[in-house]
């Protein structure tokens, strides 16, 4: 599954600007990555229960996660890009 779009929440924008620049480097490949390719090994994506059922989570690298809602828009799969942390961050 190819993803045609994405689009960033607030809170995404918040949390990207404070990771390192290597952190985003690596946020941005997996989003790359995503965009053609969401099943890519390596990105190990996995739809979460409970309360967060219906989000994708993609790993970016080491302990750093992505969260996301895909939907589709005139027949284009469209990403929702939520948040952005590490695993603790995100879960808890």
């Amino acid at each position: 599954m190819r993803i045609s779009r994405f689009e960033f929440s607030k809170k995404f924008e918040k949390s990207f600007i404070k990771l390192t620049v290597g952190e985003q480097a690596r946020v941005q490949v997996a989003l790359r990555k995503a965009a053609v390719d969401l099943n890519d090994p390596s990105l190990r994506p996995h739809e979460l229960k409970g309360a967060r059922a219906g989000t994708v989570s993609l790993n970016a690298g080491g302990d750093l996660r992505i969260l996301c809602r895909l939907f589709e828009e005139d027949g284009q799969v469209v990403a929702f890009i939520q948040l952005v942390g590490t695993h603790s961050q995100l879960y808890g």
